[in-house]
């Protein structure tokens, strides 16, 4: 069931409405319930309710398996073979084609033939997310935490609907307190749940839509004659806006969904496209997932306790394995390889640039060094973006990308420039003031630093609500429907 849809809304309005009504004890059952309908909605996706049970189920066990066992083989391998679980199970659906592409073409370098069967596996909804929640959960009774004794209330916490399709990732030791708890209808929540699901239809309908009808013409069909340096650039550009309004859209409406039951959900985005740098904007982008690699991957393999060397190989590998958790391709992969770079250059001259700034004249007037600094920040991503743009909507041919750079320097003549390019992208003046209009009003809203479902409560009256209409009419009016599935469900 996709998040952009009328099915989705009555489907929200139906179980807070019952759950609501329906005693204490009863809640966890029906948002149970409720989980498991949305995952079964979409007839291709009901076959795999069993895997993401069985995750569930084993997950689960192992954890009263861990709890109960002392002795450090027995919890081990307990933690081995629910990894092994997790992992090989996301594997299989996720890269299977992609490892036998790549074995074909390792055994086809010694010469020898491996014949691989052409086919391709449908992936179930969300198993990025539930898999990472599951494994999270067992790594963290296996150092210590406290297992869930009660199996619904863990099967909620693997499967809770707002979360499973796009995340955030959930984290056991914040959701399952949770919903243990009586929530009882509060109004300010309820209408600043209702706010923030309004503000995820708008940046994604209105700006995310927008922008990705114009991205995605151009990036499926680079090779266009009147797709110049300019036009190459523009698109790049646009689309890092895209994907930031298009995934934190749908993080928008998970976490108002679960504020309208009264669930907490973590924020996944403190405005990243705004930091002054690449080490800062990787602290605010895509936060549970960033935040589960550092926890148990990163600091396992030594974090930065080992020296400055092993510390930026770790680095590299956790970024290339993010690549490589966002699909099943080359382009994924480089994707991940620049921004691991990036980030350890970033972190090794840190101390230097900040020694050398303040013979930098544009030192004490901050708000002109800022402007430059979270520009070139956004350049950086950008150029890292085009192997992801190119993965989303090129199909992860690799020389696409490359097309991109080979080409960013031909058609810059700057006496017809911008209107050409505007042309060629396909804005026209109606588009490109609504989307002007609208970047002013995320940017400015979403400054404050206040999660939108509590900041909406503290607008006076007066404004409130005439923020309410307009953002609708922009929906209604100018929203791209037709497009609305999210980037990052594919994942």
């Amino acid at each position: 069931m996709n998040f952009i849809s009328l099915a989705f809304l009555l489907f929200l309005l139906g179980a807070c409405l019952v759950y609501f009504i329906l005693p204490k004890a009863a809640r966890t059952g029906w948002l149970l319930v409720c989980s498991y309908l949305f995952y079964l909605y979409d007839p291709t996706n009901a076959g795999f309710l069993p895997v993401l049970m069985s995750a569930t189920l084993i997950t689960y066990g192992t954890g009263l398996v861990l709890e109960r066992f002392e002795k450090p083989i027995v919890r081990k391998l307990c933690l081995a073979f629910s990894a092994v679980c997790c992992m090989g199970v996301l594997a299989f659906y996720k890269y299977f084609s992609f490892l036998a592409e790549i074995s074909s073409q390792l055994f086809g370098l010694f010469g020898q033939k491996l014949h691989v069967p052409a086919f391709s596996l449908a992936v179930p909804l969300g198993i990025s997310y539930f898999t990472f929640a599951a494994l999270g959960y067992v790594i963290d009774v296996y150092r210590g935490a406290r297992a869930e004794k009660n199996l619904f209330h863990y099967a909620l916490f693997v499967s809770f609907f707002p979360c499973i399709m796009t995340g955030p990732i959930s984290r056991a030791d914040r959701m399952l307190p949770q919903f243990r708890e009586e929530h009882t209808f509060e109004y300010n929540r309820v209408t600043g749940g209702m706010f923030r699901i309004l503000w995820g239809f708008f940046k994604k309908l209105v700006i995310a839509d927008t922008i990705g009808g114009i991205v995605s013409t151009i990036f499926s069909n680079l090779h266009y004659a009147d797709y110049t340096g300019p036009v190459l650039l523009i698109a790049s550009l646009l689309f890092s806006y895209q994907l930031y309004c298009d995934f934190s859209a749908c993080t928008d409406i998970a976490i108002g969904a679960g504020a309208i039951f009264g669930i907490d959900v973590m924020e996944n985005f403190r405005r990243p496209l705004a930091s002054s740098s690449f080490i800062e904007l990787w602290r605010r982008w895509h936060i549970s997932l960033t935040s589960w690699f550092r926890d148990y991957l990163y600091i396992p393999l030594g974090g930065n306790r080992k020296g400055k060397l092993r510390q930026n190989l770790n680095q590299i590998i956790v970024f290339l394995i993010s690549g490589l958790w966002h699909g099943a391709s080359l382009s994924y992969l480089v994707w991940g390889l620049l921004n691991g770079v990036y980030l350890c250059i970033g972190k090794a001259t840190q101390t230097l640039r900040r020694r050398i700034e303040v013979y930098n004249p544009l030192y004490f007037f901050s708000p002109l060094r800022k402007c430059i600094q979270v520009c070139i920040t956004y350049l950086l991503f950008t150029s890292c973006i085009v192997f992801f743009a190119v993965g989303t909507y090129s199909n992860g041919i690799l020389s696409e990308a490359l097309y991109v750079y080979t080409h960013l320097f031909t058609g810059w003549d700057l006496l017809s420039l911008l209107p050409a390019t505007l042309t060629t992208l396909g804005f026209d003046q109606t588009t490109t003031l609504v989307l002007l209009f609208s970047f002013v009003l995320v940017e400015g809203l979403e400054s404050f630093q206040i999660p939108m479902q509590k900041l909406i409560r503290r607008i006076p009256f007066p404004i409130r609500w005439p923020l309410y209409y307009s953002l609708v009419l922009l929906i209604l009016f100018f929203g791209a429907f037709g497009q609305s599935s999210f980037i990052y469900q594919q994942y």
